[in-house]
């Protein structure tokens, strides 16, 4: 894994420098290729800082802008049916989570250039108006515990400002557990909480009103589609748990909006094979991953892989890195 990220460090940084000897032209030249992006924020100024999956409002329009100016942008359903051009990239848009932020900035946008997208819903609503990984991202940061204590564990606050035990992070500790434990989590960083819900914040952590997500259903332009209950990880807890994960959130939004729910996006991308054909047994037809774990799920029509944005990386770095289909 850590040759992985090396490795991929060191070719990003390989592709800079041939943008600035002049091969920019030849690097960002039009080619043919197949990719659903993967957003999940945005937000005002593009603070990765805050949120390391966030991009700005302002770079969103500019890339939203490039692609319907060169690339065929098409509906998930256009890119299931194999609607492709010749010559050219080819892509299609989802978002992950179900921020606020996405119907405040990102649909005016698409609704400006008039580009599909789908929208992957957590279905945390009725308990909560945030995912957990963004309320532990922010206690992480803005608290001033230096030491705290979760499931008879001291975690210690460090340089990066992570809560760790033994080199873990708490973050990586409860992707291993079950919703019904992280909510205890919630407890510990109660103040904390309290003190960041006063301060202007909101976009990097409060979810769409069930309202909000009704309308966008309504709109020809987009779909709805589901990404698990509670955000937990669904290849780490019990098999029964991780599938009441995925058909209760279907059930929800089903009941939500009136309609059969067809598409499902695993919560960080995890999943086995076993849980993706579950989601085919329950009625999900399209079933977004990020990438394949096995040759034997990338040959089912039903599961595609996703290309994640990269929130650090230059505007013309990220479109060489699309057009090749991979950072590394």
């Amino acid at each position: 894994m850590l040759w992985i990220r090396i490795k991929a460090r060191l070719l990003l940084l390989y592709r800079v420098f041939l943008l600035k000897i002049g091969f920019k032209k030849s690097l960002l030249k039009n080619r043919y290729g197949e990719q659903i992006l993967v957003f999940h924020g945005v937000d005002t100024v593009g603070d990765t800082d805050i949120n390391s999956r966030f991009i700005s409002k302002e770079y969103f329009e500019r890339f939203i802008h490039y692609i319907t100016s060169n690339y065929n942008v098409i509906s998930l359903d256009d890119y299931y049916r194999k609607k492709f051009k010749k010559n050219t990239l080819n892509i299609a848009l989802t978002f992950d989570d179900g921020y606020l932020n996405n119907y405040e900035y990102a649909i005016p946008i698409l609704k400006k250039y008039k580009v599909p997208a789908s929208f992957y819903i957590t279905t945390i609503h009725k308990k909560s108006s945030f995912l957990w990984p963004d309320f532990l991202d922010l206690v992480s940061k803005y608290s001033t515990k230096k030491q705290v204590v979760f499931d008879g564990n001291v975690y210690t606050r460090n340089e990066k400002k992570e809560f760790t035990y033994k080199g873990v992070s708490l973050k990586n500790t409860l992707k291993t557990i079950p919703y019904e434990k992280i909510e205890e989590m919630y407890g510990v960083f109660e103040d904390d909480w309290k003190n960041i819900t006063s301060k202007p914040l909101e976009e990097y952590w409060k979810l769409m009103s069930f309202e909000q997500l009704i309308a966008i259903a309504k709109d020809a332009l987009f779909t709805v589609g589901s990404h698990a209950k509670t955000h937990a990880n669904l290849v780490a807890i019990p098999l029964e748990a991780a599938k009441n994960e995925i058909s209760e959130s279907k059930q929800i939004l089903e009941k939500t909006l009136g309609f059969p729910i067809k598409e499902f996006a695993f919560p960080f991308g995890y999943y086995t094979e076993e849980l993706a054909n579950y989601c085919l047994e329950i009625g999900y037809e399209k079933v977004l991953l990020v990438d394949y774990n096995k040759n034997e799920i990338e040959k089912n029509e039903a599961f595609k892989k996703r290309f994640v944005m990269n929130p650090y990386i230059s505007f013309e770095l990220q479109l060489v890195s699309l057009l090749k289909g991979s950072y590394f």
